[in-house]
Parts: C-alpha cells; structure tokens; sequence
C-alpha cells in the first residue's frame, strides 16, 4: 500500500464515521430539547396585536406624480369625475375644456390629484 492509498482509504472511512453519526446526534440533541410537565401540553392564549392605520382622503399617489385617462365611447364628464372621486369642474378647468358636452373617445384627460371631494356635511355637536 502506498502512502497516497493508505490517507484516501483513512478520509473515506473518517466521512463515513460523521455521516453515520450524525443522526444519532440530531436524536440526542432533539430529544433533549422540551419540558414534560402539564403546563406545556395546555394551548397558549391568543396574542393580543395593535395596529395603526391612516387613511388619507384623495390620493395615495406621491407628489409630482399625474393621472390620466384615455376617454372611451359613452364615457362622459360627469361619469369620468365620478369615477375618479374628483369635481367635473376640475377635469374642465385642468383639461381647458371648452365644450363639457363633447369630450371626444380616445382623447386623453389629466385627472386631478388631491382633490377630496365631500358629499355629505360633517356632523357638528352644538
């Protein structure tokens, strides 16, 4: 046996000690992680969590940014700015419209942004 022969056959038999071993170790180390008393079999109670949430009326979208839309057949001013929660007025004065009554289809409309439209009056306590 030459001395290459005799290290490779020593390396091989080394890996196959750890690989064989190794099982027996993750059993070990498993099993010995862990309580037996009854207050660990009783379910934990629920966690309690409190979140924040804002919400801001109008736009989520940053500053700077600007929304379009491109106007379909039978879309309409009124419906336009219904959808987009913002005033009829505002897409006519941002858009220079000068007849409200003929939007054309596929003509693109800047929507205004930050606009917070309110259809009911606050309540008051007097």
């Amino acid at each position: 046996m030459t001395g290459s022969d005799w290290r490779t056959r020593r390396r091989s038999r080394r890996s196959s000690v750890a690989l064989v071993s190794l099982p027996v170790v993750i059993a070990l180390v498993g099993g010995g992680c862990g309580t037996t008393d009854q207050a660990s079999d009783e379910p934990l109670p629920p966690i309690r969590t409190t979140t924040s949430t804002t919400t801001i009326p109008g736009t989520t979208l940053p500053e700077g940014v600007r929304k379009f839309y491109v106007i379909k057949s039978g879309d309409t001013l009124a419906k336009i700015a219904n959808s987009f929660d913002v005033t009829m007025q505002s897409l006519i004065d941002l858009n220079n419209i000068e007849n409200p009554d003929n939007v054309s289809a596929g003509a693109t409309l800047e929507i205004p942004v930050g606009i917070i439209v309110v259809s009911n009056l606050p309540t008051t306590t007097v």
